[in-house]
């Protein structure tokens, strides 16, 4: 507990420190034949400060110097250049406790002692998720057999919404045997969250565990299902020596992102704009902005921490004993949260944790012992 709570209570400190900085951002519209499209001025030469990470590639810290750049873009024309890549993304793996209750809490807002107990339910009451407390992304290498049928069950079930994406990969046969997936090495003494041979009986389950259910099984067949494939532009337009930059990006084949509503489409973004016309800067802004805190945590964003805890630790050899297991264990994280809460070092806030005066006082309390040691 008191390593999570620390976390917590320097990412507070880190917020409360904070001092707004004001920055500017250029934004322009730029007229093509075909239309209107948008770009935002950046420096090309701009590098990576490590001792000050607010600073980027398109933010002014002098509004003397945006408004400059306003006047000698306005009204001018400029040229573009474009460079268009595929590329593509693969569906992320299968569920272990710790994404399952990372996943709930950002789309449902449930705790992670609830996602758990809600799992848990599915898993003894219901039969129709796998044992939930683990640690494991991967499959056992002999499931491939298992997965064809569970697909074949989930094809004939009453989930209309998602027993078509089942038929389409026992027709397609997409399961084959993939490292990614099934790999004994990766499985310790239980595997990934998968449903069940078994169908929840139709109504038999409420709401918020049908959700979770959901969510299982949409991942479930999402991750046999081909990558995501993308056309994505990067559109340069110079006018004398200043650089504008637009991005635009087209899904051109769903894959998996289609058992999640998402189908291809154009882009309205980008304007086509053809080879050696010039385009005229028609609008030209400044946008005053300022830097803000870092973020709050919420439940998903520690459990992401307390999973990877290893990489905030400085000593090298400590670090390393970290690496592979982060704070407590899937079955437990949610335990130390709701422990901190139930003992006022944490309030919820909406989504938001947050720490108590009482919290500090025990951070100030172990900082300042000699029990260095100890903590």
């Amino acid at each position: 507990q008191t390593p999570t709570l620390s976390i917590v209570v320097e990412r507070e400190e880190k917020i409360r420190k904070h001092v707004p900085r004001d920055y500017w951002e250029i934004k322009a519209e730029f007229g093509a034949q075909a239309g209107v499209y948008e770009g935002k001025w950046f420096d090309p030469a701009f590098k990576k400060d490590p001792g000050d990470a607010d600073k980027r590639a398109d933010r002014l810290w002098n509004e003397a110097d945006a408004k400059a750049i306003v006047e000698a873009v306005r009204g001018r024309s400029g040229t573009v250049t474009e460079e268009a890549k595929p590329s593509s993304q693969a569906c992320p793996g299968l569920y272990d406790l710790t994404t399952l209750q990372r996943e709930a809490n950002s789309r449902f807002g449930y705790s992670a002692k609830t996602t758990l107990a809600l799992a848990q339910s599915l898993y003894e009451r219901h039969k129709a998720l796998t044992y939930p407390r683990t640690d494991s992304r991967a499959l056992p290498e002999d499931y491939l057999p298992v997965v064809k049928q569970t697909l074949g069950m989930l094809a004939t079930s009453g989930m209309r919404h998602l027993a078509p994406f089942a038929q389409q990969a026992i027709d397609n046969n997409y399961v084959k045997p993939s490292k990614r997936i099934f790999d004994n090495a990766k499985v310790s003494d239980h595997f990934a969250i998968i449903p069940t041979l078994q169908a929840p009986k139709s109504g038999g389950l409420s709401d918020a565990e049908q959700k979770i259910y959901d969510l299982v099984v949409r991942r479930f067949l999402a991750v046999f299902f081909p990558p995501a494939e993308f056309l994505v532009t990067t559109r340069i337009t110079a006018v004398g020596e200043h650089r504008f930059r637009t991005d635009g990006r087209v899904l051109v084949n769903a894959g998996w992102l289609a058992i999640y509503g998402r189908e291809g489409g154009r882009d309205d973004t980008l304007v086509p704009v053809a080879p050696d016309e010039r385009v005229l800067a028609e609008t030209v802004e400044t946008v005053g902005l300022a830097t803000r805190p870092p973020a709050r945590y919420n439940e998903a964003t520690l459990l992401s921490a307390m999973e990877g805890a290893g990489k905030l630790i400085e000593d090298d050899e400590l670090r390393e004993a970290m690496a592979e297991k982060g704070l407590g264990t899937p079955a437990t994280r949610a335990a130390i949260i709701e422990g901190l809460i139930a003992e006022n070092y944490l309030v919820r806030e909406g989504k938001e944790l947050i720490p108590t005066p009482k919290a500090f006082q025990l951070l100030t309390l172990l900082r300042g012992l000699q029990v260095n040691e100890l903590t």
